[in-house]
């Protein structure tokens, strides 16, 4: 935990209502495109979409949950969401968090909220939703907490994340 190295204090918190966490943008064909945000980017079609993402998220809640023990980050969200999703978002997502390929990284290892999400609810959308349902799991801790009355969005460390 950030706590226990010491770094609490260099934390560099982006708030949810901040212009940086409204406005994502993907660099893809040699253009800059603004990704949706807020139920309104769902219901209409904009580049690098070539239709709605609300049909992707339908396609989630009629998809049968995946058998397999693990699968390629690509493979689980041209399942759940559809190529294009996978193609674009998931593909561009892991090459930026990962500098790794979306079809030989683990959705179980990469993205564990939602594989399991799937996993118990039988749907990304529903799990993540609904939750797990077992608040069991000890209390939170005080940074974790800060950050949820907070509303962060992002963060990082004032040294860069080098500094863990």
């Amino acid at each position: 935990q950030v706590s226990e190295l010491g770094l609490a204090g260099d934390i560099l918190a982006v708030p949810g209502d901040h212009p940086a966490s409204r406005n994502r943008f993907l660099y893809l064909g040699g253009a800059l495109h603004r990704l949706p945000s807020g139920l309104g980017g769902l219901l209409r079609a904009a580049p690098p979409f070539s239709r709605a993402l609300l049909w992707s998220g339908l396609r989630d809640l009629v998809t049968p949950a995946g058998t397999g023990p693990d699968e390629s980050a690509h493979a689980f969200a041209r399942r759940r969401f559809g190529p294009e999703v996978a193609d674009v978002a998931v593909d561009s997502l892991c090459r930026g968090v990962f500098a790794g390929d979306s079809r030989a990284l683990s959705v179980r290892s990469c993205f564990p909220a939602l594989f399991q999400a799937e996993r118990r609810r039988g749907s990304v959308l529903l799990g993540l939703a609904l939750g797990h349902g077992d608040r069991s799991a000890g209390p939170e801790a005080g940074l974790a907490r800060r950050a949820r009355a907070e509303r962060w969005s992002q963060w990082s460390l004032r040294g860069g994340m080098e500094s863990l």
